[in-house]
């Protein structure tokens, strides 16, 4: 049976409320661990907390009771009574502690029993701290200039998410046999959706290939300097694994919504990304008379139109907080994934623009708080999750540029808590760099004919690396490493594979027969 003492009525509408306790099972459960503690405790440990008791006499006596079974030896009234002699007066007021274990023993119910017991009084802990929270939460509500109402709300999430975590019962081992079957039944269901991956196609088959696809509870790290096209590529994941009904969510520290959808309509419709903001035409020259570019055609217009028709069937949703909390994350992340549309894929551009809840004490060790959280959000919501990072500039000091995973260096533990690590590197721009920017220089001792060799084969290169680019794989957890060829658009800053038709749509909605 369940017993309530009542509590202040508070801000609960005035009425006398009761806090939500069950002393009946306390005592029960305590009166089996007396008669047979190894059954009992072995069954309830890993549910049951001092914590969870609501009766702070019955939370000290669990508590030795469970020291002295970790020391292996066996819980009875005469070894647990001498921890009890000086009873703490704060706690035990004037209750005698052998009378009680006396009560307790009359209390004893069966170790098949126990745990239901032990489920009764975490339940009854759980209440009371969803109590106390609604009632936390309300004293702020009170108190508006303290804190905004949208602070209220990611404190209150995150304390809700923590009760949420505290219910969730122990999760038992797997055998070998069950789990080498479990991975059998997956590949045989792979086989029967005709898909050769583990995961969801990244919308890049180099990227299948070697990976076997996006897999529920890894973390996908792209590394790649400023200017060769991160943002482009994830927003590429993201819009090509949307486009199959995925619903996905892509936060960006640096862009607007507004700048990320003019990004995917550029990309769908082949226009510059300077059109798509401007409605003006930079695939032609100025007009004499106006000195401006000329607007957009009509069938321009009309193709940027169908492009935005086109994302009305895209379950892409976009973030664009600046200064990301993990919390903050965690909180939109689990919404949408219990909602029924669910949550098949995180996109996070880009890893130095988030914040850690608690600061640590270099930017080191906050990264790798950042890092772990990511990690455990991943594989507690089991969805992929791909975090974008900006690499040191150690790259751009070597004569040859191509970026190592040495290069996420400074990032924390982000590169060892990585399932897999993407570098992107585009040689053209290097090269193009080098070729403006003085690169040319005559050198002492060089004669005429060395010196415009030297140019000439500048140039072949340059020429030869116009629109290429390429995904290093420097990390795989679960398969080889390598490289993967692209093809990179200047003018649309759109990825795709080697062997991808040029002129095919960069994403398109792929809808479901009716």
């Amino acid at each position: 049976m369940s017993i309530h003492k009542p509590v202040d009525p508070g801000v609960f509408g005035g009425a006398l409320r009761s806090v939500p306790q069950n002393l009946a099972c306390e005592h029960g459960l305590l009166g089996a661990v007396l008669v047979d503690s190894k059954k009992v405790l072995e069954t309830v440990e890993e549910i049951l907390h001092p914590d969870h008791f609501a009766d702070p006499v019955n939370a000290q006596i669990y508590e030795k009771a469970l020291l002295i079974y970790n020391e292996g030896r066996n819980v009875d009234p005469l070894t647990i009574i001498r921890h009890f002699e000086h009873p703490d007066e704060l706690v035990w007021g004037k209750t005698n502690p052998k009378e009680y274990f006396a009560k307790l023993l009359t209390a004893y119910v069966s170790p098949r029993m126990a745990f239901d017991y032990a489920r009764e009084i975490r339940d009854a802990a759980m209440r009371r701290q969803l109590m106390a929270l609604c009632q936390q939460t309300s004293d702020l509500c009170c108190r508006p200039e303290d804190e905004r109402a949208e602070d209220i709300v990611e404190g209150h999430e995150a304390m809700l998410l923590n009760i949420a975590m505290g219910m969730s019962e122990s999760q038992p081992n797997v055998s070998l046999h069950e789990a080498g079957c479990t991975a059998m039944s997956k590949a045989r269901e792979a086989v029967e959706r005709g898909s050769a991956l583990a995961g969801m196609s990244w919308g890049y088959k180099s990227l299948d290939r070697m990976t076997n696809g996006l897999v529920g509870g890894n973390m996908y790290v792209v590394g790649a300097r400023p200017a060769m096209g991160k943002t482009s590529w994830a927003l590429g994941i993201a819009l090509r694994v949307a486009q199959t009904g995925k619903r996905t969510l892509f936060w960006s520290g640096e862009m607007t919504a507004e700048q990320v959808g003019g990004r995917a309509a550029a990309a769908k419709c082949g226009l510059n990304l300077r059109s798509v903001f401007s409605g003006r035409r930079w695939d032609v020259p100025e007009e004499a008379e106006t000195g401006e570019q000329p607007p957009l055609e009509d069938w321009q217009w009309q193709a940027y139109q169908r492009a935005c028709d086109d994302m009305f069937h895209i379950p892409l949703e976009i973030d664009t907080r600046a200064g990301l909390t993990i919390p903050q994350l965690r909180s939109r992340a689990r919404r949408m994934k219990r909602s029924k549309k669910g949550l098949d894929l995180i996109v996070l551009d880009y890893f130095q623009l988030m914040r850690s809840a608690a600061k640590g004490k270099d930017l080191y060790e906050e990264g790798t708080k950042i890092s772990n959280e990511l990690k455990i959000l991943a594989k507690e919501l089991d969805v992929p999750l791909v975090v974008l990072a900006q690499l040191n500039r150690e790259s751009e000091k070597r004569e040859d540029k191509k970026p190592t995973e040495a290069d996420l260096r400074g990032t924390g533990a982000l590169e060892q808590d990585a399932d897999v690590v993407c570098l992107i590197h585009r040689e053209h721009y290097y090269l193009k760099k080098q070729a403006s920017g003085g690169g040319l220089v005559k050198r002492d001792r060089e004669t005429s004919e060395q010196y415009s060799l030297r140019c000439q084969e500048l140039t072949d290169k340059l020429e030869a690396s116009k629109g290429k680019g390429s995904i290093i794989l420097a990390k795989n957890r679960h398969g080889p490493t390598g490289t993967c060829r692209m093809w990179f658009d200047d003018q649309t800053t759109w990825f795709r594979d080697a062997g991808e038709d040029p002129r095919s749509p960069a994403w398109a909605v792929q809808r479901s027969a009716a």
